[in-house]
């Protein structure tokens, strides 16, 4: 039997799976690695603990395949691809290695830079990318180290994306593709390649970007030194693979219209499928090429969806599980306490880098368990100012997925059915982008015949949580509420 492997690099782990070409999971590991925030509104990561990752997991399933209770050999593994955190900036030599940390997506350092290129290639920016520069893309991190760090800039050969480079170290090729590349804010969304005139416009020179290939197109092979170093073999297929979110629609079965997905892991987001993207939700939803060739998807995004309970994990102690039971002994709506989920600024539908996080409302009536309540309900108030723009696109919103940590948790389960006002369905895997990108491998090295057939084979869905009738009502009216905090709010985060 034919296997292929999926690996995503995440913002806080790596995950590796290995997929039968029957849809079955067969295997999977993980290993984490810490964020770096040396200043506010600055995040980095160092990128050979990603590589770090990546050989420790792999070797983790080549040790399943190696024991005993394994029918399979390494051998049987056709192909491998890969999905990456998105936005990221990794800086190289001719040689490929890295000149300085990785700057994030969820950086904001580059603010500034984004005024200036708004100012002067706005147009070409929404003709082409159909976006408005945010410090999030990739580009605004380009134009960020030419400014600040020129004699850094000078040197580099090749922009990479974090997933782009660990490929580059498995296969020695330099390559982009069009998922990933689709919200950096330099790729042409209709031509799905590279727009020069962006890039001339700003002085960036094209050649610092690779070539673009789609997500299933294979581009290398597993070198000499990368099999001894992780037990694979040399000359096993690597493709182009996508970005995480391209991954997640793809892992979670985002493969016709009518399929919305809701994700809420460090980051939340919501996406859906589309044959084509236009100015329609111009900088109010991000528009993505998707992994199956020539389609797109629209995704709405909270940068810190899950990361808001992280933090408050992190800051006032309980586990998880503690923290979530609490919150089971509060009303809906928190007794009328509101969270804002911005600890980096709002994403979508209003992008602004200068919004932050808090509570609004607390009162001497309040406890600790309103305000772990009123966090799990504002991150999917967030999440539903994208889902209304998915309607307002006329886009149809049959089915409704759930996935990552937000759904491990039958609070927040029941939050999401009630909150979107639609049943929402569990998908058995929690790791969508892994999967994903191991659907992807399959297609590329054909043991798939298309994505219709692989997802319908690999992507499992579970329990049917049955949105609440009374409480639907409820939840309507605190989001109404809620859409009224960050226009209230707007001109205060600017401060002085």
């Amino acid at each position: 039997m034919s296997l292929v492997i999926g690996i995503d690099i995440g913002t806080s782990s790596t995950k590796t799976l290995l997929l039968s070409e029957e849809g079955t999971i067969v295997f999977s590991a993980s290993a984490s690695y810490p964020l770096v925030t040396p200043y506010t509104g600055w995040v980095e990561q160092d990128v050979h603990d990603w590589w770090q990752a990546v050989c420790d997991t792999i070797r983790q399933v080549i040790q399943h395949l190696e024991s005993a209770q394994s029918s399979f050999a390494v051998r049987d593994i056709k192909g491998i691809s890969l999905s990456g955190q998105m936005n990221g900036a990794v800086f190289v030599d001719a040689s490929g290695n890295p000149l300085r940390s990785a700057i994030l997506w969820l950086d904001q350092r580059a603010q500034e830079q984004c005024d200036r290129a708004n100012d002067l290639v706005g147009d070409l920016l929404r003709n082409h990318a159909l976006h408005v520069l945010n410090p999030i893309n990739t580009l605004a991190k380009v134009l960020w180290l030419k400014e600040m760090q020129p004699e850094i800039y000078a040197e580099v050969c090749h922009v990479l994306l974090p997933k782009d480079w660990i490929r580059f170290k498995l296969t020695g090729t330099f390559q982009a593709e069009v998922t990933d590349a689709s919200v950096t804010a330099v790729l042409n969304l209709k031509t799905r390649n590279w727009s020069g005139e962006i890039l001339d416009g700003l002085g960036v020179e094209e050649r610092l970007f690779p070539q673009v290939v789609e997500s299933p197109t294979v581009i290398g092979q597993i070198t000499e030194s990368v099999a001894d170093e992780t037990g694979l073999y040399v000359g096993m297929p690597v493709c182009a693979g996508g970005g995480d979110m391209a991954c997640m629609a793809v892992g979670s079965g985002i493969r016709r219209p009518g399929i919305v997905s809701v994700g809420i892991g460090t980051a939340g987001h919501v996406l859906t499928y589309a044959e084509e993207v236009n100015e329609a939700a111009f900088n109010q939803l991000w528009p993505m090429c998707h992994a199956i060739p020539g389609k797109y998807f629209w995704l709405g995004c909270s940068f810190t969806g899950g990361a808001s309970l992280t933090w408050f994990h992190d800051q006032f102690g309980d586990s998880f599980t503690e923290l979530i039971g609490l919150a089971e002994g509060v009303p809906v709506g928190s007794d009328g306490l509101f969270f804002m989920p911005w600890f980096q600024g709002t994403a979508t539908p209003h992008p602004d880098a200068n919004a932050r996080a808090g509570w609004l409302g607390i009162t001497l009536h309040h406890t600790k368990a309103h305000m772990i309540r009123s966090l799990m309900e504002g991150v999917v108030f967030d999440l539903r100012h994208s889902v209304e723009c998915f309607k307002q696109l006329q886009l149809p919103i049959d089915e409704v997925y759930i996935s990552e940590g937000g759904s491990r948790s039958a609070l927040w389960r029941q939050i999401q059915a009630n909150v979107f006002g639609k049943d929402v369905q569990v998908l058995e895997v929690q790791d969508a982008s892994a999967l994903g990108a191991a659907i992807i491998a399959g297609v590329g090295v054909e043991i798939f015949d298309d994505f219709e057939s692989a997802c319908s084979m690999s992507v499992v869905l579970g329990e049917t949580v049955r949105a609440d009738t009374r409480q639907v009502e409820q939840y309507e009216r605190q989001y109404q509420r809620y859409c009224n905090l960050y226009p209230s709010l707007k001109n205060w985060f600017l401060g002085d």
